[in-house]
């Protein structure tokens, strides 16, 4: 199908140790007003050399602008793809009609913690070029980020290589993210959903304080759900993206 200028484009950046195929039990799930499609627009993030975060915002917007030609635009992030939107939202916000975040973080306010969390990283990724994948993987999930519940989405650890994580952790790494609160806190538009998962205490607490603080963002808690939300209620995550998306296209 051919899409027209009125066709909204939803661009889906997936997390850390995640392809693009996670989103694919998401495609299809959501419908439009006018009889609009909402097109999927997969981005992968191993595809090209991260660079750093605003570059990689700058590159990233410049190729939804190419592409969409003056469609309306839609993004969402879960997680690490989830402050990669943030950035995108921030370096250029006319170019999106809604954005929504699943479970991420803003950045860290002191050096202090920046530090540490670099150091995490590198050593996360020192590890996936050393072990086994397999077995780490394990360790990996079993973090107190994701809540004590299995991983249900899609995962192809064999199309990475040690060598691009160990590259990813690093240049993603949230030490090396700006503290992106004071932006936010002055950005009235594109509106912003943020949703976190009744179980995922923090990224709770974030979401909060991002609707306490900051004009253009509604924080939505899912019933039933860790940190990887759109995987553990789908049904849940799917309504609530739907009823956000019917206030903004």
């Amino acid at each position: 199908m051919t899409p027209s200028q009125t066709d909204p484009y939803m661009w889906c950046i997936h997390g850390a140790l995640q392809t693009p195929e996670v989103w694919d039990p998401l495609e299809g799930a959501f419908t439009m007003g006018g009889n609009k499609t909402l097109l999927f627009q997969l981005e992968n993030l191993w595809q090209d050399d991260p660079g750093g975060f605003w570059e990689w915002a700058k590159n990233f917007c410049a190729r939804v602008e190419q592409l969409g030609k003056g469609s309306r635009q839609v993004l969402i992030g879960y997680s690490l793809g989830g402050r990669l939107a943030l950035h995108a939202c921030l370096k250029k916000p006319g170019l999106w009609a809604a954005v929504v975040i699943i479970a991420a973080d803003t950045g860290f306010q002191d050096d202090v913690h920046k530090a540490r969390q670099i150091e995490i990283d590198r050593l996360w990724g020192q590890r996936f070029l050393e072990e086994d994948p397999g077995e780490l993987i394990q360790e990996w999930d079993a973090l107190p980020v994701f809540c004590g519940l299995p991983n249900l989405a899609f995962r192809e650890l064999e199309k990475l290589d040690g060598k691009r994580i160990a590259a990813f952790f690093d240049r993603f790494s949230k030490g090396r993210q700006d503290d992106l609160l004071p932006r936010l806190k002055t950005l009235h538009a594109p509106p912003i959903l943020y949703i976190s998962g009744d179980k995922d205490i923090k990224y709770g607490k974030t979401g909060k304080a991002l609707a306490d603080q900051c004009p253009g963002v509604t924080h939505k808690v899912i019933k039933g759900a860790g940190h990887r939300v759109p995987w553990e209620n789908r049904e849940g995550f799917v309504k609530t993206v739907q009823n956000f998306l019917d206030l903004h296209l």
